[in-house]
């Protein structure tokens, strides 16, 4: 007899918690819509942080490279930065061929051996793409004397990364780096835009 009843009492309590009513269902799908709505965006927001941070790193760690080898194999290295399709590119060359300084402004032309002697070269950008990387020079030699500037006149290199909204950097919801070599030495400031102040301030 007891069997029989706790049986019943087993079928009973199954049917109901069968599953979700209509209504249950519908604020549950409520709930996840509304919560999807905060959390997508935000994790845009991380992305695109995330590749900021990513392309200044590559950027900074890049140049650093670049003099070492062109003292290191006694030869010249370069960075072509190219906007196009909306995309920036930055990719570098490494050539064991030394720029010899014969005359005026001759170490901001590449010598006419430099393409005969490359030893290395990036196949791809080194940035992501993803976010602005605008630089100020197309082509930037780093000599093996030490010092970088672009073909042509030997201006310093400043690249800068941010978070563009119609071609307009957005510099109140994403940070902003920017990187500048210094034409006689090759010494790298590095920056950092302060929302505070509204002005680059340089990092130590």
């Amino acid at each position: 007899m007891t069997s029989n009843i706790n049986k019943k009492f087993s079928y009973t309590l199954l049917n109901k918690q069968k599953g979700f009513s209509l209504l249950e269902l519908l604020v549950v799908i409520g709930i996840l819509g509304i919560s999807s709505g905060f959390i997508y965006p935000e994790i845009g927001k991380w992305k695109i942080k995330k590749n900021i941070e990513k392309d200044y790193q590559a950027i900074a760690s890049t140049i650093d490279y670049l003099k070492t080898r062109a003292r290191s194999v006694n030869g010249t290295s370069v960075i072509y930065c190219s906007f196009s399709d909306g995309l920036y590119s930055l990719r570098y060359e490494i050539s064991s061929q030394r720029n010899d300084a014969v005359g005026a402004g001759a170490e901001w032309t590449l010598h006419p051996n430099f393409n005969a002697n490359i030893i290395e070269k990036s196949e791809e950008s080194f940035v992501t793409g993803k976010v602005s990387t605008p630089c100020n020079n197309n082509t930037t030699i780093f000599n093996a004397s030490g010092n970088a500037g672009s073909t042509g006149t030997g201006a310093a290199l400043e690249v800068e990364v941010n978070y563009q909204v119609s071609g307009v950097p957005d510099y109140v919801n994403y940070n902003a780096y920017k990187v500048k070599v210094n034409t006689a030495t090759a010494f790298v400031q590095k920056f950092k835009y302060s929302m505070t102040t509204e002005a680059w301030v340089e990092l130590n």
